[in-house]
């Protein structure tokens, strides 16, 4: 491993491939080619450890173009195909399931660590209020919406979708309110 390169770059990296590998299943269920996929290698061996940050925020780009292209490319030709993404996206959600004992604040660090937002600089999410069987984070900027026209509200309905399904089988809940998120021990 590079001295340059830190758990903090894996870390993005693992998120970047776990939006390949939705955007990977979404293309293989609607039988789309290869133009929205791809193979990451491991970060050592394709990194450019003379622009780190420059590289890692190209990878975030490729990867929410071709995702939300893919999508955009679904739905064009099907007006109902949506729902259908999003059985897709909670089935990839339990494919990642939480332990059935996680607890609110568990699952938001689950999240955080799955979710591409940006570059960690970004601090897209903020814990807004927490407590032994709820918390409450927010979203402080959209992302996500210059790879979706303008309008992301297609990838937030398909990431709650994945979050829903990841939480499945725990005890832990998750409540949407436009930009803020609760999620409840019930």
């Amino acid at each position: 491993m590079s001295s340059f390169l830190g758990p903090v770059h894996f870390w993005l990296y693992d998120k970047i491939k776990n939006q390949e590998a939705l955007t990977s299943l979404i293309a293989e269920h609607f039988g789309k080619g290869a133009e929205y996929t791809k193979q990451l290698l491991p970060l050592e061996e394709v990194i450019d450890e003379g622009n780190i940050h420059g590289w890692l925020q190209s990878q975030i780009t490729d990867a929410e173009t071709r995702y939300a292209s893919l999508v955009s490319v679904i739905m064009n030709e099907n007006e109902n195909a949506l729902d259908e993404i999003k059985k897709v996206a909670y089935d990839f959600g339990r494919q990642n399931s939480l332990n059935e004992n996680t607890d609110a604040e568990n699952a938001y660090q689950a999240f955080n660590d799955f979710f591409v937002n940006g570059m960690p600089c970004d601090r897209v999410n903020m814990i807004v209020c927490s407590d032994v069987n709820s918390l409450k984070f927010k979203e402080t900027a959209d992302v996500h919406s210059q790879y979706w026209n303008g309008d992301s509200s297609v990838y937030y309905q398909i990431r709650n979708e994945i979050m829903r399904g990841m939480l499945d089988g725990t005890s832990i809940k998750l409540k949407v309110d436009t930009d803020s998120y609760v999620l409840i021990k019930e």
